[in-house]
């Protein structure tokens, strides 16, 4: 007769296997309140435990801080030095790169280091060394013109003959080498090329005071012998230094207080700058010194970098808040520039039309002189319109020396925002009444926006702030310049609710609008103007119903309308559900120009974000009671975004929902919910990805029996199980299968065929079609390890099992639905056909079991097979028989002493009496 199913009791089983159940006192998370740590026993692992606070003494902490404190300080300066070394070479970059000019170079007499070839017999080192004789000749004579690229080859080979100079002991001939290079900065007649020229001669001029340093310091650490005397410190004072070491630093000085011209002079002066550490401790005269100096070089280029050279030079002096002599500096820089505006004839005459180019080329100075003032936090911050010559009342005072605009520009830009707040309507009419060429002024209005964004105002400071701005913005007719101006103020607006300003602000953006396409630099700003309108609100609708808006918004196109809808999409998603029609159509609308702004074929983050919040709104509409609107919708969506792999899965998902919701209403849930099903039976095709596929095809299985369409629910199933068949056409793709899911999918399958009627449709002559159908797809399934296959087979066991019982595990909650119990309990022919399902699965598990090579692994599924045996059927001479086998084949593979081997021998040795209980 063979194996008999075994008789279950579901309910006494359940109170068997149950675990005992006490009230827990203390939560089991918890620690005794005077711990913070927990040690694990035998262990010397400790850990802190998250859910606690932190129980150390507040003391200890300040203790720490108190002693840290005084070196913070030194530490914050350190790093602001190191700060700024690395923005010196990013300076230096950007200004080869800025202002590139034209690919030759005119060079005149003052050049001629540059110019000259070998002349005669005269060998190079010979030249080098000619007398300076005729320093004061014209620019006029005539120039020769050489390439960008053999002024750079030239300069690189005067920097090695400096070194090999050097190197040789011929000191004298390094200075005058260095002397000449220094002179290339008084031809400031190719404009666009000196300030790469500045970084070409002052990377001679560092190297120059690196190795007079470094000489210095040797007298001063070592005797004429070699012999160490002593390490120097990095904090060393004069005092610290040797006369014959100071005698050689006063020596260089005095070697370049002799060179004629001032502009070689000062540079290689700034060159060799920090050696004055060797000689005194208080840098204050001779810095102002320097800046004196300056006052008499009347070119204004060569004046602004030699100034910058200066700012970079004395941060190795002193690094600290001690920067007269660069308010020194901006006060003479800004009379040069006041003079350019004015367009004063001793400018030149080369320059007389070029002021903003002019002016363009000195704004790097300004700039980095003014980053130098500020680099350390300078103290007097709050001050520093009085040291810059403006006394408390700006409206009514001026400046000690001229203010210019580009002055006022970088000054703003490095104040602290507090101390901009506290004279912001002030700064505003000072900026009002000081314009010139210097800067456009649209950009200073703008830079003081964007410091009292970064500063708490009061409300009424910021109406104050917006009043006086709103007057200023109506004097600029331009878009670019109104925009520039609004957009930096309407953070003050957003944060502060003041709408009123908003909406002007918007009809002024509208009516500015030219009839061309906006430029693509327009086009930026209304993008961060719209992203800051909507991130401000919370609510998508109080966005929408703005003035202006959607207007502005359709002037929009291209990537700058997709970064826009994007945010939109973001925004109306946030919230969770979306249940206004207008939103969502609106939202419809905006998904659509997005779905077709995405490359499928190239999903970057960007597409993939894109794709996402489509998705997420899809996941997010809905229509409330109004289920066939929403069915609709879903139908629209399909259209819409067919391309989007996750939208089909959401689809189908949102139908399924929308299926069981329709319970609510009895009388049309039938026929909505075949809507539903003929929605899902239409899209689930084109979803490409199969497991996900597979897993939708079930759930709308289960949805089909939750309303009683039982004929629905088998055509699903039947399309997973020939997904399933198809596993081996994937062989050689490439394709990886994910066997856990295609285990639990099978294992799903099984357990919806215990509870659907197996006697369906037309098949009363195949019962148990289904599962026979399971079977055979994996039984010659190449693609499917020995593992999924055994795990496969013992479900198919345990569902043939559990339908031979009386009353089953579970059953369909529609009562439509009659349960196989009520149908074949009893029934002979049934039983038979569920034996034999049983034995065939049995009969491909010997075979699976023989194919695993690997014994181990072999010894695992033996047990796998053996358990499912024990539990299935009532203990017989065939089932001991088979079970001793499969237990004898995992000894050969595992230990003895193995857990799974044991447990399984012990229920194998139980009496039936206890295995039935």
């Amino acid at each position: 007769m063979g194996m008999i199913f075994r008789s279950r009791d579901y309910g006494s089983e359940e109170i068997a296997c149950s675990l005992a159940r006490r009230v827990a006192d203390d939560h089991p998370l918890a620690l005794p309140s005077s711990t913070s740590s927990q040690v694990i026993p035998d262990s010397d692992v400790s850990f802190d435990d998250p859910l606690r606070a932190n129980t150390a003494d507040p003391s200890e902490s300040i203790l720490i801080w108190q002693n840290n404190r005084g070196t913070f300080k030194n530490k914050c300066s350190s790093e602001a030095d190191n700060l700024l070394k690395k923005e010196w070479i990013l300076l230096k970059g950007s200004l080869t790169q800025k202002f590139t000019g034209s690919n030759t170079i005119a060079v005149s007499q003052i050049s001629d280091i540059i110019a000259r070839n070998n002349r005669g017999d005269k060998s190079l080192a010979d030249i080098h060394l000619e007398e300076q004789d005729d320093l004061e000749a014209s620019l006029e004579e005539e120039k020769i013109e050489i390439s960008r690229k053999e002024y750079f080859l030239r300069l690189q080979e005067l920097k090695g003959e400096i070194n090999l100079a050097w190197r040789s002991e011929d000191r004298i001939k390094a200075l005058k080498l260095s002397i000449r290079v220094a002179r290339l900065l008084m031809d400031t007649s190719v404009l666009q090329f000196y300030p790469t020229l500045f970084t070409l001669v002052v990377d001679v001029m560092d190297m120059l005071g690196t190795l007079v340093w470094e000489r210095i310091r040797k007298r001063a650490e070592y005797a004429d012998d070699g012999t160490l005397l002593w390490s120097l410190p990095e904090d060393f004072k004069s005092d610290d230094i040797c006369c014959e070491a100071k005698e050689t630093c006063y020596n260089w000085f005095c070697k370049i207080g002799s060179i004629h011209e001032l502009v070689p002079r000062i540079y290689l002066e700034l060159g060799i700058l920090r050696c004055w550490r060797f000689l005194d401790n208080n840098f204050t005269s001779i810095l102002q010194r320097l800046v004196m100096m300056m006052r008499g070089i009347a070119d204004p280029l060569a004046s602004a970098y030699c100034h910058l050279y200066l700012a970079n030079s004395a941060r190795f002096l002193c690094p600290g808040d001690d920067v007269g002599y660069l308010i020194m500096s901006l006060h003479h820089l800004s009379i040069l520039l006041r003079r350019i505006i004015l367009d004063k004839e001793a400018v030149g005459r080369h320059f007389s039309k070029n002021k903003r180019v002019l002016i363009s080329l000195m704004e790097p100075s300004i700039e980095w002189i003014m980053k130098c003032i500020f680099s350390q936090g300078y103290q007097n911050a709050r001050n520093i319109f009085e040291e810059f010559g403006v006394g408390r009342d700006l409206s009514v005072t001026s400046w000690k020396f001229p203010c210019v605009s580009l002055v006022l520009h970088y000054l703003l830009k490095q104040l602290p925002a507090n101390v901009i707040s506290d004279k912001a309507v002030e700064i505003i009419d000072f900026v009002e009444q000081n314009k010139d060429i210097s800067v456009e002024s649209h950009l200073v209005y703008r830079q003081v926006g964007h410091k009292l964004c970064e500063s708490q105002l009061s409300f009424n400071a910021s109406c104050a702030v917006m009043n006086r701005i709103m007057q200023v913005l109506v004097q600029y007719n331009n878009l670019y310049e109104y925009l520039m101006i609004a957009d930096a103020y309407l953070d003050i607006v957003l944060l502060y609710s003041l709408n009123n300003y908003l909406s002007i602000i918007l009809d002024n953006i509208l009516k500015r609008f030219h009839q061309d396409k906006v430029d693509e630099i327009e086009l930026d700003i209304l993008q961060s103007i719209l992203v800051k309108i909507i991130n401000h609100h919370d609510r998508l609708e109080d966005m929408l119903a703005l003035e202006h808006f959607m207007a502005i918004l359709d002037h929009l196109y291209g990537s700058w309308r997709n970064t826009v809808y994007v945010n939109i999409l973001h925004k109306g998603t946030r919230a969770g559900r979306i249940g206004n029609p207008c939103t969502i159509q609106f939202l419809f609308e905006v998904s659509q120009v997005l779905h077709e702004s995405i490359d499928i074929s190239n999903m970057s983050d960007e597409n993939k974000q894109k794709a996402d919040l489509i998705s997420k709104f899809v996941r997010m509409a809905n229509f409330g009671a109004d289920l066939e609107r929403h069915l609709s919708f879903l139908c629209e969506s399909r259209a819409a975004f067919g391309n989007i792999e996750e939208v089909k899965s959401i689809l189908v998902h949102s139908s399924n929902n929308l299926g069981i919701k329709s319970f609510r209403d009895k009388p049309k849930f039938l026929s909505f919910l075949k809507s539903c099903l003929a929605f899902n039976d239409v899209t689930l095709p084109s979803v490409s990805d199969r497991i996900r596929r597979m897993n939708l095809y079930l759930e709308s299985a289960e949805i089909a029996l939750f309303g009683g369409f039982i004929s629905h629910s088998e055509g699903f199933i039947i399309s997973v199980i020939n997904c399933l068949q198809c596993l081996d056409m994937a062989e050689g793709s490439g394709i990886s299968i994910d066997e856990d899911q295609i285990c639990s999918l099978t294992c799903k399958i099984c357990s919806l065929l215990l509870i659907l009627p197996v006697y369906v449709g037309n098949h009363e002559d195949r019962s148990m079609y289904l599962v026979q159908d399971v079977i055979t797809t994996f039984r010659c399934q190449s693609m499917v390890s020995p593992r999924t296959k055994v795990q496969i087979f013992c479900a198919i066991i345990s569902l043939s099992a559990s339908l031979s019982q009386k009353k089953l595990l579970y059953h369909a909650i529609n009562a439509e639905v009659i349960s196989n119990a009520q149908l074949f309990f009893g029934d002979l022919s049934f039983y038979q056909e569920l034996s034999s399902i049983a034995n065939l699965a049995i009969q491909f598990l010997d075979d699976v079991i023989r194919q695993e090579p690997n014994s181990a692994t072999r010894g695992r599924l033996a047990l796998d097979i053996c358990n499912c045996l024990l539990v299935s059927y009532t203990r017989s001479q065939e089932l001991f028989l088979k079970c001793s086998s499969l237990i004898d084949i995992a000894k050969e593979g595992l230990h003895t002493r193995d857990k799974y081997l044991q447990s399984t021998m012990s229920l194998f040795s139980r009496s039936p009496s206890n295995l039935e209980g």
